[in-house]
């Protein structure tokens, strides 16, 4: 298993489990997307019945029985990347497709994928669009932006993590100054950037709108 996944994980054992607490839901997600015959295969080793992967908040964390391995399933076969352009980028292609798409017009966002700070935007991202600076984004944290369309990431995160890239995805955002906007990003999975994994949001600088406040009820 690789250890970049396990990074920031506490480990623990019970009576009947291997317990994962994950530093977040995104760790806790990539785990049990991409390693559960490894938690299957540790927990049966330490003769526990199952791994349990949780992360902090979680009511409804993820089991991994170990008698998935006595059945030739799709939940144990490596999921195949549909969308691989980026996943196993390093450091210098990042920085090359960053340039590229700077040279074609695109804003670029890159955002860590453990705690949704923004390492690295460009000068294309206007206030007019994210009424900060652009220099104010680097360090910013994006997760305070989706507090009100929390599906919105959620369906984000999980087509991220199986796909490894998403084309006009469409999504909502509560902006900086407090309203509220709707914008289409293509993404792109980048599992080892800096060793972080990352997101990268690539824009055209039109494809955003100001929407009503969102319903109460």
């Amino acid at each position: 298993m690789d250890q970049l996944y396990l990074s920031g994980c506490h480990l623990s054992i019970s009576a009947e489990s291997l317990n994962i607490q994950a530093p977040s839901r995104f760790a806790a997600y990539a785990l049990r997307r991409r390693w559960a015959s490894d938690l299957a295969v540790s927990a049966k080793k330490l003769k526990r019945r199952r791994a349990i992967v949780s992360w902090p908040g979680c009511d409804r964390p993820y089991r991994i029985p170990t008698c998935i391995l006595n059945y030739d399933c799709a939940m144990i076969k490596p999921q195949p990347q549909r969308g691989n352009y980026l996943l196993g980028a390093d450091y210098l292609r990042v920085t090359e497709f960053i340039k590229e798409k700077r040279e074609e017009g695109r804003i670029v966002v890159i955002t860590s994928m453990w705690d949704d700070i923004c390492l690295h935007t460009n000068d294309l991202l206007k206030p007019e669009r994210g009424t900060i600076m652009p220099h104010q984004w680097t360090g910013f944290n994006y997760s305070f932006l989706w507090r009100d369309s929390k599906d919105d990431y959620k369906q984000l995160i999980e087509r991220l993590v199986r796909d490894g890239c998403i084309p006009q995805f469409q999504y909502r955002l509560r902006r900086p100054d407090g309203s509220f906007g709707e914008y289409q990003t293509d993404y792109y999975y980048v599992e080892n950037y800096l060793s972080v994994p990352v997101r990268i949001g690539v824009s055209r600088v039109e494809d955003w709108r100001l929407l009503p406040e969102p319903s109460s009820n």
